[in-house]
């Protein structure tokens, strides 16, 4: 599979189901989330802007992605909304990258994607933390989703969560 039509495989509307465990309190944490997750072509002026406040040449785009988010936690009342937006540079290698991550609540993150037997893996490092994403299909309506998140070499969280596509896949081109 090419690197630009799994990005492309992965927008549409999606249920959450998460699992969180926080080891150095041994304690686990549900909840669920619906995500619309929308394909960016490399000339999406969002993608250009996002890349001018980075310092990122923008004829370096391979595509991006929008992903809208509202969560809630079990045993919480509120949900937690957010907006990311993802650019992906051109591949430097077969299927590996690499990224941005922007939003408005955060400054900008940068990270390395990988595509290896049709796995994404996402890694991004901040001054405090390392974060280990990774993301596969079981079907074209149903995919998985871990990410470890670790300060200096010890994990502090581990998740796991299964996504259902609501709706049909995107029909192929």
């Amino acid at each position: 599979m090419e690197i630009v039509n799994f990005f492309e495989s992965l927008a549409g509307k999606w249920f959450s189901q998460r699992t969180t465990h926080y080891l150095a309190t041994q304690s686990s944490q549900a909840g669920q989330s619906n995500l619309l997750i929308e394909f960016l072509p490399p000339t999406e002026a969002s993608l250009i802007q996002t890349c001018g406040q980075v310092g990122q040449d923008p004829s370096q785009v391979l595509c991006g992605l929008k992903v809208d988010q509202d969560s809630r936690l079990d045993g919480e009342s509120q949900s937690i909304q957010s907006s990311v937006v993802m650019i992906f540079l051109t591949p430097q290698g077969a299927g590996q990258g690499r990224f941005w991550q922007s939003s408005p609540a955060a400054l900008p993150l940068q990270g390395d994607y990988l595509l290896e037997q049709e796995v994404l893996t996402l890694n991004s490092q901040t001054s405090a933390n390392r974060i280990e994403e990774r993301l596969w299909f079981a079907n074209p309506n149903l995919r998985m989703r871990t990410s470890v998140l670790k300060v200096g070499e010890e994990v502090q969280m581990a998740s796991f969560c299964s996504e259902i596509r609501l709706g049909l896949a995107k029909p192929s081109p």
